[in-house]
C-alpha cells in the first residue's frame, strides 16, 4: 500500500491554499448532499467556534496528482464543493454588510481577500479568474457562472436537478449566517468563520494515489461508508478517462443498461468476479 499513496492529514486552509486546483472529472456524479448533510457540516462548524481549540475530521479525500498543484478529486467532491459553497455565502455576507455601510472599506476588503484565497483569483500574467474548484460536467457551468459570481438564476426550477442543490445549499448557508445575532454587524466574526474556524479547525486525510487504478485498493482497504457506490463510481470514472470525448455518449448508454442488470446494490460483488479486461465481461455484449 505505501509504494501505491501517500496519506497525510490537512487542514482545509493548506488543502486549498498555495494556488492548488481541484479539478472533479467530467464524468464524476453530480452534486447530491442535501439539507442533512449541510446541517450536519453547519453544526460542526457552529460546535468548532464556541471551542477555538477543538479540531474535526471531515473524513478520507481521494485525489490523484496532476501536477504539484493540480489534482483531480477521487473521492471527496461533495465536501469540498460544499465547503466551496459555504465560502461563497461568507463572501456574500461581507459583500452586504459593506453595501449596506456597515464598515464598508474593510468588510469589502475581507470579502476580496477571502474570494482570492478560498474561491479562485486572477493570474498575474493573463489577468483570467481561475477557481480552486472545478466541478463536472452538469454542475460546473452553473457554479463558474452563478455561484462564484454571486448571481442569482432566473428559474432555479428549470435548473438539473444538482444545480438546485448547489443553489439551494448556498442559500442555506446565507440564512444560518443572517440568523446569528453576533455576526450581524461584526464583518472580522463573519470573516474569521472561513478563515479561522473553518480553515484551521476542520481536517482531512488527504489520500494522493498514483492513478485511479490505485484507487480500488484504497477503498477496499478502508472499506469505508457507501462503498458499493462509491466503488462502481471509480469503475465508471476510470473507464470514462479511457475513451475519447466522442466514444462516451455510447459507453453512457451501455453503462446504464449494464447497471440497469446487476444493480447498484450488487455491483461490489459483480465487480470481484467479472474480469474488466474483456475476459469475463463482453464489451459488446447486450448487458454492455
Amino acid at each position: 500500500m505505501s509504494n501505491l499513496l501517500n496519506a497525510s492529514t490537512v487542514k482545509y486552509l493548506d488543502l486549498i491554499g498555495n494556488g492548488k486546483r481541484y479539478q472533479v472529472p467530467p464524468y464524476q456524479r453530480d452534486y447530491s448532499w442535501t439539507q442533512d448533510h449541510w446541517q450536519d457540516l453547519w453544526r460542526d462548524i457552529s460546535d468548532l467556534r464556541s471551542e477555538p481549540d477543538d479540531k474535526h475530521y471531515l473524513g478520507a479525500m481521494v485525489i490523484e496528482g496532476k501536477s504539484d498543484r493540480e489534482f483531480e478529486v477521487i473521492d471527496g467532491q461533495q465536501r469540498l464543493a460544499t465547503l466551496s459553497l459555504f465560502a461563497l455565502a461568507i463572501i456574500a455576507r461581507l459583500q452586504a454588510m459593506a453595501e449596506k455601510g456597515i464598515d464598508p472599506d474593510k468588510n469589502a476588503e475581507r470579502a476580496l481577500e477571502l474570494r482570492n484565497r478560498y474561491i479562485g483569483e486572477k493570474d498575474p500574467a493573463s489577468l483570467t479568474q481561475s477557481s480552486r474548484l472545478s466541478l463536472n460536467e452538469i454542475d460546473d457551468a452553473f457554479y463558474q457562472d452563478y455561484l462564484v459570481q454571486l448571481q442569482s438564476p432566473e428559474n432555479v426550477r428549470k435548473l438539473p436537478k444538482s444545480n438546485q442543490l448547489l443553489w439551494k445549499c448556498f442559500q442555506f448557508y446565507k440564512e444560518r449566517l443572517e440568523r446569528i445575532e453576533a455576526l450581524q454587524d461584526n464583518g472580522q466574526a463573519v470573516a474569521e468563520l472561513l478563515s479561522e474556524t473553518v480553515a484551521r479547525q476542520l481536517l482531512f486525510i488527504v489520500i494522493e494515489v498514483d492513478d485511479q487504478l490505485s484507487a480500488f485498493i484504497v477503498f477496499e482497504t478502508l472499506n469505508a461508508r457507501g462503498m458499493d457506490l462509491t466503488t462502481m463510481d471509480l469503475l465508471k470514472n476510470h473507464l470514462f478517462s479511457k475513451v475519447h470525448s466522442a466514444d462516451r455518449d455510447s459507453l453512457r448508454r451501455r453503462w446504464k443498461r449494464l447497471i440497469g442488470v446487476v444493480g447498484q446494490e450488487r455491483f461490489t460483488k459483480f465487480r470481484r468476479f467479472a474480469d474488466f479486461s474483456g475476459n469475463s465481461v463482453n464489451w459488446g455484449s447486450p448487458v454492455f
